[in-house]
């Protein structure tokens, strides 16, 4: 099993690459469709976790590793604190990859490194503050 989950691995990235090379926007947008994925199901984990369906993880605290991660500060280490976190991070890659699969990838630079002169309307940032689903368009960071 481990052979064929390296093989799978080696094939995908080798795929993607190739992928990337002929056209970034589309892997972008793959990746946001992906995060998204992944927003979904840590929502309905933490519905799951607030009915009580996930009994187990109701005292369990998040382990060491998340909370020197994440800067877990005291009293806010729980399992469902931890999946806030990693939704709150799955949120800003789907921000992320949706905006590069939304800009022209030759001409534009990345919004997320650049710095805005006006502080009166919301750009791209590397917190959470101002998170767009479905990314920033590209009139909107120009």
């Amino acid at each position: 099993m481990k052979v064929m989950v390296l093989g799978a691995q080696g094939v995908f990235f080798n795929a993607f690459f190739v992928a990337y090379l002929v056209s970034p926007k589309t892997c972008h947008r793959f990746v946001g469709y992906l995060e998204e994925e992944a927003v979904l199901t840590y929502t309905r984990e933490l519905a799951d976790l607030d009915a009580g369906r996930l009994p187990l993880w109701e005292k369990t605290v998040a382990p060491p590793i998340a909370v020197d991660y994440w800067k877990m500060p005291e009293g806010h280490r729980t399992m469902r604190d931890l999946l806030l976190y990693i939704r709150a991070d799955e949120a800003k890659h789907r921000e992320v990859n949706h905006t590069l699969g939304n800009l022209n990838q030759k001409e534009d630079q990345n919004p997320f490194v650049s710095e805005y002169k006006d502080d009166v309307k919301p750009h791209p940032g590397k917190g959470i503050g101002h998170l767009k689903p479905t990314g920033w368009e590209r009139e909107e960071v120009i």
